[in-house]
């Protein structure tokens, strides 16, 4: 199973007040509803049927008269996933009417828009018809919800941004979507829709991936500090050994002389690891920036002997 099915398996767990489940059932057969008027039924659809069997129950709870029939087909273009939709034909029409099913939502969304529960209660509704999210621990961070209407998509839009979510709508094939990528507003609704156990899973994942990013970026810090360290290095034997082969060393500083052996018996080291043995070996106090300019004096004198006896 997906981790959507898992978030949407969450929420399904909640208990929620009568009224908040009517706005709830509004959303829901806005997107996944449709309305035919000969004979008048309504039919939603879902690929999930512990959704489909949820909100006949919720519906039953209001018209326990209600009856109803679910019939499957099997998506040959959908990866041969299997859709499950519920037929009522019975009170079909008194339940398009008692929901505003045949309104445009914008007639509701000021009334909804400004009450908290409403608010949140519609964006489960909408979640749980058309929403997803993608799994933290693979993908991308990105929790949609699709929809068909532009009207639908700002309202959505609007409820999420209440909340400053920073939803956006994008447009993909012959649909809209409403979207959040940022992780912390996706565990921002998780929270708001009551995915607790989901909302917690998704925030651990967060945490093992900057985790693992961090080690990542130390390991490579670190294999890039030791390139610099190695091209250095053997900059610097390359000059050492050039005075060596060409230059009288007895001209030399015995500062710079130490310099050189300390480096040639350890070809590897980075400058704080020289400084270090110098401290401590040798007994001379030495800064990295004292050593560093020690090493430029070394390349100096090379570069200019070697120019000299080319003249």
């Amino acid at each position: 199973m997906s981790f959507s099915f898992d978030v949407k398996e969450d929420i399904l767990k909640i208990n929620m007040e009568a009224s908040s489940h009517l706005i709830e059932l509004e959303a829901w057969l806005r997107l996944v509803g449709e309305i035919y008027l000969s004979p008048i039924r309504l039919i939603c659809s879902s690929s999930n049927l512990h959704i489909i069997r949820y909100y006949i129950a919720l519906l039953k709870q209001f018209y326990t008269n209600m009856s109803f029939k679910i019939v499957s087909k099997v998506q040959q273009k959908l990866n041969h996933k299997t859709m499950y939709s519920c037929i009522i034909e019975d009170i079909g029409q008194t339940i398009i009417e008692d929901l505003n099913l045949l309104e445009p939502v914008t007639l509701r969304k000021e009334e909804i828009l400004h009450d908290a529960k409403m608010s949140i209660s519609y964006l489960r509704g909408a979640f749980l018809a058309k929403g997803s999210v993608n799994d933290p621990n693979t993908s991308n961070y990105h929790l949609e919800i699709m929809v068909d209407q532009e009207a639908e998509a700002l309202f959505l839009q609007r409820i999420m941004n209440n909340y400053n979510l920073n939803a956006r709508i994008a447009k993909r094939r012959n649909h809209l979507i409403v979207y959040i990528k940022e992780k912390d507003r996706i565990v921002e609704v998780l929270r708001r829709l009551g995915a607790n156990v989901t909302m917690n899973e998704f925030e651990n994942a967060i945490i093992k991936r900057e985790i693992s990013a961090n080690i990542n970026r130390a390991l490579n810090t670190d294999v890039a500090n030791q390139q610099k360290t190695n091209i250095s290095a053997q900059e610097q034997l390359k000059y050492i050994s050039y005075l060596e082969l060409n230059y009288p060393l007895e001209r030399l500083d015995p500062k710079l002389l130490l310099v050189m052996k300390v480096r040639k018996e350890n070809k590897e080291a980075s400058l704080n690891e020289l400084v270090y043995l110098i401290n401590d070996k040798y007994n001379e106090q030495i800064t990295k920036s004292c050593l560093n300019h020690r090493f430029r004096k070394i390349k100096e004198i090379a570069l200019d002997y070697k120019a000299r006896k080319e003249e």
